[in-house]
């Protein structure tokens, strides 16, 4: 083959291709920096406080298809339960990859007692007519609240050696938007009276009150944090 048809670099001495290697690639320069603001075991336990959660999230969920009569809530949760046990199986493969262990007992942990507390909380409401007490705990308050840590996560953590936990934070955040915004729509139709509105006010009140003095999924949340 001559020289003017190999498109590639020659690897002997006398080896030499006409062209400049890798021309024929535009590679966009990487602005990304190294260096975040949490090592490999910080990172490793919010990714275990991650996972509790949406392993919570998926049991409490399940566990309310049984005491919610309204049908549209129902099978509208289907897709949430399922979402949430997604996200929590890849949080979970993310944590051998940190040199976290792959013990599935230690692979969820909740950031503080008072965090485990709001997480029964938020799943406690188990009377079929408080519908609208278990999805304000839910998605008034606690999605929410993930969107706004993870968020904070993927732009404080080093942007290179950790993006296969920003990939997943992406993802996992997108889905939350999704479940806030349908949660907020079916609150917003069940909430039909100044009572059933009382309701959910009160509930966002007290669960707020509650994420805020644990501290939140990560335990670190300020405790005057809007």
């Amino acid at each position: 083959m001559s020289e003017e048809q190999r498109m590639y670099p020659g690897i002997g001495r006398d080896e030499r291709t006409t062209f400049a290697p890798y021309s024929a690639f535009d590679i966009p320069e990487d602005l990304r920096e190294l260096h975040g603001q949490y090592d490999v075991a910080a990172t490793a336990k919010r990714v275990r406080n991650f996972r509790y959660t949406h392993e919570w999230m998926t049991m409490m969920m399940g566990g309310w298809l049984a005491t919610i009569p309204e049908l549209p809530v129902k099978t509208g949760l289907g897709k949430l339960i399922w979402e949430s046990a997604q996200a929590a199986d890849e949080l979970g493969k993310r944590l051998p990859e940190l040199r976290a262990g792959r013990n599935p007992a230690t692979a969820s942990q909740a950031s503080n007692q008072g965090y485990a507390d709001l997480i029964q909380n938020i799943a406690g409401p188990e009377s079929p007519d408080r519908t609208i007490e278990k999805l304000t705990g839910l998605c008034d308050v606690l999605m929410p609240h993930l969107i706004e840590v993870y968020e904070v996560t993927m732009r404080e953590t080093d942007q290179i050696c950790d993006a296969p936990t920003i990939e997943l934070l992406d993802d996992a955040t997108r889905k939350l938007r999704r479940h806030v915004a349908w949660g907020k729509d079916v609150l917003d139709r069940l909430c039909d009276t100044d009572g059933r509105r009382d309701r959910r006010v009160a509930r966002t009140r007290d669960v707020t009150a509650a994420l805020r003095a644990c501290g939140g999924v990560t335990g670190d949340l300020p405790a005057d944090a809007g």
